[in-house]
This record gives structure tokens, sequence and C-alpha cells, in this order.
């Protein structure tokens, strides 16, 4: 697993995220998610073009973030996922958290 830079773009910060997101990997998830939000954004992108698996833990924390951005008035997008990283999410209720509709790779 890697995690790329956090990047900052016109009030935009955007989390990218790639490989295999198992549980170990969770607290780094974490982490990361939470350097996001202390850059106090209007958008928090997750982008998870490069993600080959997503553990339970680590969609938790996805579904985590997502409440916060709700309750800190932040919009929180997920990016780039896979059909199959977007089904796990779909079951999961992040629909109803995101700010997008949720759309698999081109």
């Amino acid at each position: 697993m890697q995690l790329r830079p956090l990047s900052r773009q016109r009030g935009r910060t955007v989390v990218r995220l790639r490989g295999e997101l198992t549980s170990r990997r969770a607290p780094r998830v974490r982490r990361r998610l939470l350097r996001a939000f202390a850059r106090a954004p209007g958008v928090v992108e997750v982008d998870l073009g490069k993600v080959t698996c997503l553990a339970p833990e680590t969609s938790a924390l996805l579904l985590a973030a997502a409440a916060t951005a709700r309750r800190r008035g932040v919009s929180f997008l997920i990016t780039g996922a896979s059909p199959r990283v977007l089904r796990v999410l779909e079951e999961l209720g992040m629909q109803r958290l995101a700010d997008a509709p949720l759309r698999p790779l081109p």
C-alpha cells in the first residue's frame, strides 16, 4: 500500500490512496484523513483510483470521514474507485454521506 502526498487545489484537499487498504493499514489511513481535515478545506476528495482492496476497517474510516465532513460543513467526495470498491462503499451507505454520486472509474 502507498499513501500519496496530500495535495491542495483551490480549497480542496485531495487524499490519494493506493494498494491494499487492509486492517493493518487503517491507522495510517486514519492519520491521512485527520491531516486532510486539519487543513480546514472546503472540499475533501478521497481518490481511490489505485486501491485494489478495501478492508472493513478502512471502509469504516471513510464513512467516519464523510460523517465528520458533514458535521463540519465540508464537502466530501470519493473519486476514481473501481466497481468492486464502489460496491463495498454503497453497501455501507456511503452514498448518503458523500456530496457527489459514487461513480466507477471510466
